[in-house]
């Protein structure tokens, strides 16, 4: 396995096991995320640290899957994740107002793509995955209309 792939395996290993201490270690301490849900990036292990710790919470039974790396070359690559879990615990939003459990289960599939230090660190990582499903299954927003908004009856 090259250092990208172990990277990978360790960081989804650890978040399934709530291990956070090894999954927020995988990243340097000058690390930055780049997450569709947030208008900014993470920056800093502590930053990445408090948004896994905020998922915990809200998903007790959190389960992340590593399906596909592919390396680009000895320090960066790109993976796909399955991420499921139950909304049984508050969730903090991105704004900081909590979010009530929703007793509904979310799986969706998404894309990283990272770059590591000397040490196997991420240094950089961008996060992929449909927000608006995972809130639709949480049933925070509505389903997508079955036909065309204004379509001709």
């Amino acid at each position: 396995m090259a250092k990208f792939e172990d990277a990978a395996r360790k960081l989804t290993d650890a978040i399934t096991k709530h291990d956070i201490t090894t999954a927020t270690n995988t990243y340097a301490s000058d690390a930055v995320a780049y997450d569709p849900m947030y208008p900014q990036p993470l920056r800093g292990r502590d930053a990445i640290k408090k948004d896994m710790a905020a998922y915990f919470r809200g998903f007790p039974d959190l389960r992340f899957e590593l399906l596909t790396a592919v390396e680009k070359d000895d320090r960066s690559g790109a993976a796909e994740i399955r991420m499921s879990g139950t909304h049984t615990g508050p969730l903090e939003s991105p704004t900081g107002q909590e979010i009530p459990p929703t007793q509904k289960r979310v799986e969706l599939k998404g894309a990283v793509f990272a770059r590591l230090n000397d040490r196997g660190e991420i240094v950089e990582e961008r996060r992929y995955y449909d927000v608006a499903t995972m809130l639709r299954q949480l049933g925070l927003m509505p389903e997508e209309a079955k036909e065309p908004v204004g379509a001709p009856r």
